[in-house]
């Protein structure tokens, strides 16, 4: 888009003259125009050939000074910078002359950039910088654009990136207020390029995609695929193979029918190449460099020599080592001639070096396969090491872990046995040690209700001892336990109970943790069933179904207290009941209904 502003404005500069020239009267003039289309489509050689024919017609001074600022960019894009500034200043000292500010300014842009590709930057920073002076002295809103843009790229091609955003900045702000949209757009396309140029590629998406339909509904080809250029290239660069495949298509739309040398059409030749060389499709990207070569579009945009040494390095990629080197030769030798100095001076350099150290190859070679080894010796025990640490850090907190859970487990039992000690202390506070009172108080007056009172003792007794007495689970299973306690309270005679265990399951394969609680939640639900129920019977069922236990403990609802609620409900042994629950995961409910109190525990049996 920058190379093709001056030959824009210069084209608008002859569509405002025709006043002043007639075509048919003034062949030379109609010849600057063919140079100026020319040149907009990208025809070099024939635009130069063409000014050239027309300059030795001898026209009119302002028909002659265009002519030659034509030549002057005809000869930059051709790679002649050296040519096309001693043009540029003959034509620069003819526009003084004739006191032609545009054609002044249009040559201050074409100096610059021919001196900013020849390196000179300090020359062409003073091009670029004293025709934005003219422009603002002459209101020349249109030039103060095209040659802030000229800066800006000057500043990004010399990585300074702050001076380039600045001028790009400056440059969109200028054309929003000259309601230029073009320019805004592409000032706007610069500061996305900038980023891209900084390998920033997702603040330059950010930058160009909230204007990308505002660049499709503009229509401008020549601006679109400048965006598309720099849009493409930024999603390759991601790796963002979907969105740079959904753009390529409207890039392909918009290529159709434009001329194969256009600056834009190129730059996405070049996206593609690119593309194909990173999914590794190297003939087809050495196919689409040949097709480019040989049809001689090449330019500026794209250069004779990047395109050969694009070719060299796909060869290179196919392992046709040979022909690649052929090929890099071939780009050193089109290179312009400054550029062709340098490298000229470095091989020369090269040569020498080569020549010198060509001995020592292969001593430089094992103490580079030495050197690696040694490199992955020392990755593989610094490896070694980080996994070592890695595994002490995890075995440690394992330990921690179950150094923890072991804690929390003694400290859970230790509050069990501390909640079984109050409730037993309580059952012999309230019931045995009352009982042995009222006994020894009937001894004096009444010796038989005195003797059932005694017997009323050596049952509570008895069933405290069975309550104290620990299940061995490391020889029975909790079906075999759970019988020989129920037979030992049924042996009393106090209570009728009801006991229905699941014959189809292994209850041998409970964890004996597991089968202790269980067994203890019975028995004290039990206990609780025969101390504060009714004297209805008890049912006592422990059923499996479809990897559930369900312990069920049924009994009538004795006498209330005063305050109406149910001691085993909310006294110490149902806290010790949840807490053993918690313990194995388990879930413990108790409700009331229809005059029964039922406690139910499900445990979800886990399978190793």
């Amino acid at each position: 888009m920058r190379k093709l502003l001056p030959l824009l404005l210069a084209l608008l500069m002859l569509a405002c003259n025709r006043t002043e020239h007639n075509s048919a009267s003034d062949p030379a003039y109609a010849m600057l125009e063919r140079v100026a289309e020319l040149n907009a489509g990208g025809d070099k050689p024939g635009a130069l050939a063409l000014a050239d024919s027309a300059l030795l017609m001898h026209p009119a001074d302002t028909t002659r000074c265009w002519l030659l600022s034509e030549k002057a960019v005809t000869l930059v894009d051709m790679g002649r910078m050296a040519d096309a500034v001693g043009v540029a200043q003959g034509a620069y000292r003819l526009a003084e002359k004739l006191h032609d500010v545009d054609a002044m300014l249009n040559l201050r842009g074409t100096m610059g950039i021919a001196y900013r590709r020849l390196g000179k930057t300090d020359s062409a920073l003073v091009q670029y910088k004293e025709g934005i002076q003219m422009a603002l002295a002459e209101h020349n809103a249109e030039y103060e654009i095209y040659l802030n843009n000229c800066v800006t790229v000057l500043y990004s091609e010399s990585n300074r990136f702050a001076e380039a955003l600045h001028y790009a900045a400056k440059t969109e702000k200028e054309a929003l207020a000259a309601n230029d949209t073009i320019q805004r757009l592409s000032a706007r396309a610069n500061i996305g390029g900038i980023y891209m140029k900084q390998n920033q590629y997702r603040a330059a998406l950010n930058a160009m995609l909230p204007c990308w339909q505002e660049v499709k509904s503009v229509g401008y080809n020549v601006l679109t695929l400048k965006f598309l250029s720099i849009i493409l290239k930024s999603y390759s660069s991601l790796d963002d193979y979907q969105s740079v495949a959904q753009y390529m298509q409207y890039a392909d739309r918009v290529m159709d029918g434009m001329a194969a040398s256009s600056n834009g059409v190129l730059g996405i030749l070049e996206v593609k190449a690119d593309l194909l060389g990173k999914q590794h499709r190297y003939a087809e990207q050495l196919a689409l460099v040949d097709s480019i070569i040989a049809s001689g579009t090449h330019n500026q945009a794209m250069p004779l020599d990047k395109m050969l040494r694009t070719k060299a390095q796909c060869l290179e990629n196919m392992h046709r080592n040979a022909e690649a080197l052929s090929f890099m030769n071939r780009a050193f030798a089109v290179l312009d001639s400054v550029k062709q100095s340098d490298i000229e001076k470095s091989m020369s350099e090269f040569t020498v070096k080569y020549k010198t150290l060509e001995t020592e190859m292969a001593l430089a070679e094992s103490r580079r396969e030495n050197a690696e080894k040694a490199n992955q010796v020392l990755w593989l025990v610094v490896a070694v090491v980080l996994l070592l640490a890695v595994v002490g850090i995890m075995l440690y907190r394992r330990r921690i872990a179950a150094q923890r859970a072991l804690l929390h487990e003694k400290q859970s039992y230790i509050d069990g046995l501390e909640s079984e000690r109050e409730r037993i202390a309580k059952d012999l506070h309230d019931g045995v040690c009352n009982d042995i009172l009222a006994t020894k108080l009937l001894l004096a007056t009444d010796s038989i209700h005195a003797e059932q009172y005694l017997d009323d003792v050596w049952r509570n007794v008895r069933q405290l001892s069975h309550e104290l007495m620990p299940p061995c689970f490391s020889t029975l299973s909790l079906d075999a336990v759970v019988r020989s306690y129920v037979a030992a309270i049924s042996r009393n005679g106090s209570r009728d109970i009801l006991l229905n265990i699941d014959p189809a399951f292994d209850w041998g394969s409970l964890p004996q943790h597991v089968a202790y609680e269980i067994y203890r939640i019975i028995q004290e639900s039990t206990a609780n069933a025969m101390k504060y129920g009714d004297h209805t019977g008890i049912d006592i069922s422990l059923t499996v179904n479809d990897g559930n236990l369900s312990v069920c403990v049924v009994n009538g609802i004795g006498t209330r207290p005063a305050d109406g609620r149910h001691t085993s409900n909310h006294g110490i042994g149902q806290q010790t009941l949840q807490k053993r629950a918690d313990r194995i995961g388990a879930k413990l409910t108790v409700d009331e209904a229809d005059m029964r109190h039922r406690l139910m525990l499900i445990y979800r049996i886990t399978t190793t």
